[in-house]
């Protein structure tokens, strides 16, 4: 279509910064070239290691690598490798989950937005704690993934579908567990890094560690910062030759998209009188971000321009008693919140002017009680008990409008785990909640294990449970389009699994697969009203079901080791509410967003101090509307997106380097995460970490 002609007005004036600029046609040649070069060498190592295997696998011993956690009995978890977790550091916890496990992962783009589909449910479906106490917003009830910085955590874990009521409430699909822990045997330590990378991007991190055998310090600072002025071509706004009447599809720059986020981790661990422990651990964090216009956007340079600030404080406390069969701990925290949302527009003579200017400020108490006795081997009882308490701020001063109440929580959670036979093993939960002066059902699960081959260490998991999530607050008060009315959300979760980790020589095999199948009622949507504004309502009944594959190797040939880590997921996730008006045709279709087919492959190489590392990531399509029409218009179609790293590692006398050069979207792929929002092609990180202990 044709643009319409711009409305001249005098330009504000200029912001200078400094510049980037790249010899961006010679280094994209020269990359490219190393990026041939290290498939040829990733080929060159399977091929090689294909031609050893076959007497490796001839082996017949089989060694059972590890015992299992009581605490995971009848569960479905994953625990993400602690390997693939220092080899993220420099990202966000949104690119490790959508790299290395099940979950579907939501971005808007480089340091913009990104939420989760766990299981084919929605964002608010999917809790996430830190160091057990929950980081979800209590007016979203959900989290950005991009504001996680994995420099930040030690170790990641999933609790899939209805286990995670172990230790949350709400989360229909599942919950990510993020914790730190301290390093006892450490005396001194010192790690930095510094990144730099395509778009004018700088990465900072620095960590410093000090204690003994009972106190230790942990110190943890990043900074990021980013211009995010990558080019894209523009399909959804295009001129038309006046000579050929072609379309002409223009090459853009994706503006007023920079970004910044700094943030500090502080850590304390203290050991005293043999059976007691404590912790305290602080995070704060600034997060100043631009949001790009839709790329549909034909208006000039100086309207629209929309900003997103947010100042976040967490605390939380920790005590611990050890008993001979017995564990008690109390744990406190806090968390505040303060995000600013700024839209402007610039007017001739007059400068900007805003027309929306909103603050939404969070103040959560989270306080748990619990106590664990393990009466045998095969015996244990957990109790616990949480205390919540939410104070919510929501105002638009533009618009004089919005909303303050708050919210108190009282959990109940009882956890009983038998070992019956040397086969079978079992788990029943009960949860009991009282939300303000509502109680919500009983929340029960039970899990079963059993032991098919002990050889192979093969088990088979089944698990029935149910599940609730209460409204969050700017589901009930939000102004406009807040719903007092709106039911909470329940449904019922089964799964059946079969797993297996082995050891045969120096081969490590983890194997799992797992069927699913949920089925929720009075689901909550948001959706345009015919005031103009967004409300949401309950959705009669969603069914998500499906399967998870999970593959993990990890062994040495010759000099050389491996790591292999692959997820699949085949997920339908579908509107079955027949309370519909007769013009929507939703009924029976994939819910929005959501990939029906979804892949990820992680691989790593050693060799004397070098490593290459491929990642994978694909999606199959994804319908931008209830209905799912096939239009152009209303599909994202499928991406594979591929990145590549190679590093090096040195010594200095007693100062360790990693030297380490990624290249992301390897084969510049062209593809959309969120319909008009652009992504940016085949960019480069190039890092350096100094570490002395």
């Amino acid at each position: 279509m044709n643009r319409g002609n711009h409305t001249h007005i005098i330009p504000p004036p200029p912001f200078k910064k400094g510049e980037f600029y790249l010899t961006r046609k010679v280094l994209t040649s020269y990359l490219r070239g190393l990026g041939g070069l290290s498939l040829i060498i990733v080929f060159s190592i399977s091929s090689y290691a294909q031609s050893i295997s076959k007497d490796t696998l001839k082996i017949q011993e089989v060694q059972v690598s590890a015992k299992r956690p009581v605490d995971e009995i009848g569960l479905v978890k994953t625990t993400i490798d602690t390997s693939i977790v220092k080899t993220s550091e420099s990202e966000s916890l949104s690119e490790l989950i959508s790299e290395n496990s099940n979950i579907f992962v939501k971005s808007a783009g480089r340091g913009a937005l990104a939420t989760v589909s766990f299981r084919g449910t929605s964002a608010s479906h999917t809790d996430v704690l830190w160091n057990g106490m929950t980081i979800k917003s209590p007016m979203l009830g959900q989290v950005d993934f991009s504001k996680i910085p994995m420099f930040f955590i030690d170790d990641v874990s999933l609790l899939h579908g209805g286990a995670s009521i172990q230790s949350s409430s709400g989360a229909l699909g599942g919950s990510i567990q993020i914790d730190n822990k301290p390093n006892w045997d450490n005396k001194f330590a010192l790690k930095f890094k510094q990144g730099f990378g395509s778009y004018t991007t700088i990465n900072d991190y620095l960590q410093i560690d000090l204690g003994n055998k009972k106190i230790q310090s942990k110190t943890r600072l990043f900074y990021n910062y980013s211009k995010n002025d990558f080019e894209f071509v523009n399909k959804r706004n295009a001129d038309i030759d006046p000579n050929t009447g072609e379309l002409i599809f223009p090459t853009q720059k994706n503006k007023n998209a920079e970004y910044l986020q700094y943030g500090l981790l502080q850590e304390v661990y203290i050991r005293f009188a043999q059976k007691y422990a404590l912790s305290v651990k602080y995070w704060g964090q600034q997060s100043d971000r631009d949001i790009p216009r839709l790329i549909t956007y034909e208006g000039n340079d100086y309207s629209n321009i929309s900003q997103l600030n947010e100042n976040t404080h967490r605390i939380i406390a920790d005590i611990s008693r050890f008993g001979k069969h017995s564990k008690f701990n109390f744990s406190s925290g806090f968390v505040y919140s303060n995000m600013e949302f700024i839209m402007k527009n610039y007017v001739s003579g007059k400068g900007y002017y805003n027309t929306l200017y909103s603050i939404n400020e969070s103040k959560s108490s989270y306080n748990k009680l619990s106590y664990a006795y393990r009466f045998s081997e095969k015996t244990k009882i957990s109790f616990n008990y949480e205390f919540n308490y939410h104070d919510v701020l929501s105002e638009d001063s533009i618009q004089n409008q919005g909303y303050l109440e708050n919210r108190i929580e009282n959990m109940f959670f009882l956890s009983w785990n038998q070992t019956i036979t040397k086969q079978l093993s079992s788990v029943i939960m009960l949860r009991q909640n009282f939300i303000d002066n509502n109680t919500v059902p009983l929340i029960p699960y039970l899990g079963l294990d059993y032991r098919l081959w002990k050889t192979y260490n093969l088990y088979a998991k089944a698990s029935f449970s149910r599940n609730y999530r209460y409204p969050t607050l700017n589901d009930l008060y939000f102004q406009p389009g807040g719903n007092i009315n709106l039911k909470p959300e329940q449904g019922w979760t089964t799964d059946f699994s079969l797993s297996s980790k082995i050891q045969i020589k120096k081969i490590n095999i983890e194997t799992s697969a797992t069927a699913f199948y949920t089925d929720i009622n009075n689901w909550i949507i948001w959706e345009p009203s015919t005031q103009g504004y967004w409300s949401p309502r309950n959705v009669k009944r969603v069914i998500a079901k499906g399967l998870e594959l999970h593959f993990n190797t990890s062994f040495k040939l010759a000099k050389v080791r491996f790591k292999f880590n692959t997820n699949y997921s085949y997920t339908s996730s579908v509107n079955m509410d027949k309370e519909t008006a007769w013009d929507d045709d939703s009924y029976g279709k994939q819910l929005m967003y959501v990939p029906v087919h979804s892949f990820n492959l992680f691989a790593q190489a050693f060799w004397k101090g070098y490593s290459l590392t491929y990642q994978n990531n694909s999606y199959g399509e994804r319908f931008i509307t209830s209905s799912n029409n096939v239009n152009k218009r209303d599909v994202l179609y499928p991406y594979f997106m591929n990145n590549l790293a190679l590093g090096k590692d040195f010594k200095i006398k007693h100062i360790r380097f990693n030297l380490n050069f990624k290249i992301y979207n390897l084969f510049n792929e062209e593809y959309r995460s969120i319909l008009h929002r652009a992504m940016p092609r085949q960019n480069y990180l190039l890092s350096l970490k100094i570490s002395i202990s």
